[in-house]
């Protein structure tokens, strides 16, 4: 169910950035990360609820820095990005800048996954980005250009055998961007990918304890074992991946595109 936008900006200077998944840990960092630069930030997911207490929380952390902006739309739904995108550049003047981490696949070989498990994920994650990304297009082209920012992860460059759905999906959002980048990049918008490893998130947490359920150790322990391999010694912070976004977003990036960009910690071994 779409919504009209609550908060409603009208600034002639400050950027507008969409946000999907923004009430997860590494959506709702970079909600912050982009309040403090006093950009004005929207916030895209299904519940309104969650949408407006997620709002209230960032809003006290950074003392009423920057503008937010919540929306509820639905990014399985073609029908419901595009009404968003559309009102949202109606109230808001324009679009400079999306990001989008929405989309979570599972813990899964092979054999234990089902259609509906891939199905989901690569309908969130990546023809989530797809809708998003289409329905941006034209209103940043419009105004010379813009930046998207896809957020996936580590799987496209190192699958594993027990996330495949992620893995594939991750490799296909890293393609979509790489293709579409060399036909926006002409209207001046810049389409890139970070790829996190591990990230320590309440998703984490739970991976890590679903993790430790097959192996018969703790979440803790997990945890542990995994920041020990990365030679930083220590998990990604979400604020790390929410800097790295709003760099991408500057015009500090202005010459960077269709790039893929590992933030790991110098975990993955391949080049």
């Amino acid at each position: 169910m779409d919504a009209p936008a609550s908060d409603a900006i009208s600034s002639a200077t400050a950027p507008v950035v969409l946000v999907s998944g923004a009430t997860g840990g590494m959506g709702a960092a970079v909600v912050e990360e982009l309040a403090r630069s006093d950009a004005t930030v929207v916030l895209l997911g299904r519940n309104a609820a969650r949408l407006e207490r997620t709002r209230e929380q960032i809003d006290a952390r950074t003392g009423g820095a920057g503008r937010l902006v919540t929306y509820e739309t639905d990014i399985n739904d073609t029908a419901s990005v595009d009404t968003a995108v559309a009102a949202l550049t109606a109230e808001l003047g324009r679009v400079d800048g999306l990001v989008h981490t929405a989309g979570d696949g599972p813990m899964a070989p092979l054999e234990e996954t089902t259609d509906d498990m891939w199905q989901a994920t690569f309908n969130g994650k990546l023809l989530g980005a797809v809708r998003l990304t289409r329905a941006v297009a034209r209103p940043m082209a419009a105004a010379g250009g813009g930046s998207v920012v896809l957020v996936s992860g580590i799987f496209r460059k190192d699958p594993d055998p027990l996330f495949p759905v992620n893995s594939a999906v991750n490799a296909a959002v890293a393609a979509f961007a790489k293709a579409v980048s060399k036909d926006l990049g002409r209207s001046g918008i810049r389409v890139n990918v970070i790829d996190p490893g591990a990230v320590r998130t309440p998703l984490w947490d739970e991976i890590a304890k679903a993790l430790g359920d097959r192996t018969g150790a703790t979440a803790e322990e997990v945890t542990a074992q995994v920041a020990g391999q990365t030679p930083l010694g220590t998990l990604a912070a979400p604020a790390d991946v929410a800097r790295l976004v709003a760099f991408l977003l500057s015009p500090a990036a202005r010459h960077i595109a269709g790039t893929a960009i590992t933030l790991d910690g110098g975990a993955t071994a391949g080049l």
